[in-house]
């Protein structure tokens, strides 16, 4: 994966995106199951944020405050400006209420956004503090990164809500793992295809088992969190060496195209998951079940595709609705 544009990141998140659909299909329409929708569930958001890890490790450094003032101002107003535009576009009548009633429940919200922005405020500052440090760069870096990884920890001990901090608690393993190959990626690379591949099938083997055995939703004991934080990157392992293995061709461009547009399906396409739904309850594993599924995800899909091509075309909605500046 080498090269902010490449064909092999963007296709991952073409591929995210695509799973997060699926199960807002599954989600929204009460059709969750202890195996399929746990599968997706693991790998969604973990496999989106290795990626913006990766990005993150390979992209610019925080040098001097200049440059860490740039990075996080570019970041902020591409995160933060759609979060807080859809909180005010989806509660006119009273938008300060709803945006700190969010700001303290950040799921009723874009929440991946928020916290998108916290891990990259993490990395940034740690970064800062690590090149004001001169030959101690690398030590101060990981005392920073660290102590604000143990704050977060911290804040979700001690039930704190602001900002929601079980979430970036959550991710941050992911993320971390992503910025650490994409900054040691030389190293990665000179790794052994033989051995990458033959990570592959236990991998996937330990990710089946793990969400056939337990349910992989239920993280209220650390067990239970360990066994989904195991289970998302064994799967995160499994489609990042498949998609890197795979050549570049159609199927590989029609899902790099489809990542270039990540922010603006994430933002849209949960809306219309229900709109074929009449109150039906409707069980999965039946020929009713999948029909509805698939003919959800296309209506989901075409209403999605044609707003962002509209949208796109007037650019303040471009940058209030996608953060696109």
């Amino acid at each position: 994966m080498a090269g902010t544009r490449s064909r092999t990141i963007d296709a991952l998140k073409g591929i995210a995106i695509l799973i997060v659909m699926v199960g807002h299909v599954l989600s929204w329409n009460h059709m969750e199951d202890g195996y399929l929708y746990d599968a997706i569930k693991v790998l969604q958001m973990p496999l989106f944020m290795m990626v913006s890890g990766y990005l993150c490790g390979i992209g610019r450094r925080a040098e001097n405050l200049k440059e860490y003032g740039k990075i996080l101002g570019k970041r902020g107003l591409s995160y933060l400006v759609p979060f807080f535009f859809w909180i005010i576009i989806k509660h006119p009548l009273h938008p300060i209420s709803s945006v700190a009633e969010t700001l303290f429940q950040l799921d009723k919200g874009l929440w991946f956004l928020m916290t998108l922005f916290l891990l990259n405020l993490m990395v940034y500052t740690a970064q800062l503090a690590g090149a004001r440090a001169g030959k101690y760069k690398k030590p101060v870096f990981w005392l920073v990164y660290l102590g604000l990884a143990a704050f977060v920890v911290l804040e979700t001990m001690l039930g704190w809500e602001f900002l929601s901090p079980g979430l970036t608690r959550l991710y941050l393993p992911f993320y971390l793992a992503g910025y650490l190959a994409g900054e040691y990626r030389e190293k990665v690379s000179a790794i052994p295809k033989r051995w990458k591949a033959l990570g592959c099938i236990p991998a996937a083997c330990g990710m089946l088992f793990l969400v056939a055995a337990f349910d992989l939703l239920d993280v209220s004991s650390l067990a239970g969190l360990l066994r989904q934080t195991a289970a998302s990157f064994l799967g995160c392992y499994v489609v990042v060496y498949l998609v890197a293995l795979c050549r570049d061709g159609k199927v590989k461009g029609v899902l790099a195209w489809l990542g270039g547009y990540t922010l603006e399906i994430y933002v849209l396409h949960f809306h219309f998951a229900t709109l074929l739904n009449q109150g039906k309850t409707y069980v999965l594993y039946s020929l009713e079940g999948i029909l509805f599924v698939l003919a959800s995800f296309a209506v989901m899909s075409a209403l999605t595709a044609v707003i962002i091509w509209v949208t796109k075309k007037v650019k303040l909605l471009d940058i209030l609705m996608y953060g696109k500046f």
